[in-house]
């Protein structure tokens, strides 16, 4: 599942460099440059995993790059263009993940989706093996020890 939550950070390899115009000029590139390296970063892998929990590149980059931008000043963007994986973008995809495979009702990260057509097993659709029973003794209806009847 890494790869999957690697993602997220595939929008921040950004080198932008710096524009005219202002806080919102720089918003709007930050987020037009972030999303094209999201989108353009996924592997086949990572979207076949995606898509498997009923998610697409498009929502999870945008709802992660959203997410993360909401919470960040203009000095905070600046400083992250040079960090990796920032901690708030991780968390902000990683709670895209959760909205978004809870919408859809895919397979949460790190459980195998089950095959189409088949129902996931529940731990009490298969019982524990029974001990061996006793014969009853005359008089005795199974399942009644005390030999009330």
């Amino acid at each position: 599942m890494r790869s999957i939550f690697a993602i997220g950070a595939i929008g921040l390899t950004l080198g932008l460099t710096a524009c005219g115009g202002g806080d919102e000029a720089f918003r709007n590139n930050f987020r037009t440059q972030a999303l094209s390296n999201c989108r353009g970063s996924s592997t086949p892998e990572v979207t076949a995993q995606l898509t498997q929990m009923g998610v697409t590149v498009e929502q999870l980059c945008t709802c992660a790059i959203d997410r993360y931008m909401r919470g960040a000043s203009i000095d905070q963007l600046k400083a992250d263009r040079n960090t990796a994986v920032p901690p708030a973008l991780r968390n902000a995809t990683m709670q895209c993940m959760a909205e978004h495979v809870s919408r859809s009702g895919g397979a949460v990260p790190g459980q195998t989706p089950p095959t189409a057509g088949t129902t996931p097993p529940t731990p009490d659709a298969t019982p524990a093996p029974a001990e061996p029973a006793e014969p009853a003794a005359a008089g005795e209806e199974a399942g009644n020890e005390s030999g009330d009847k």
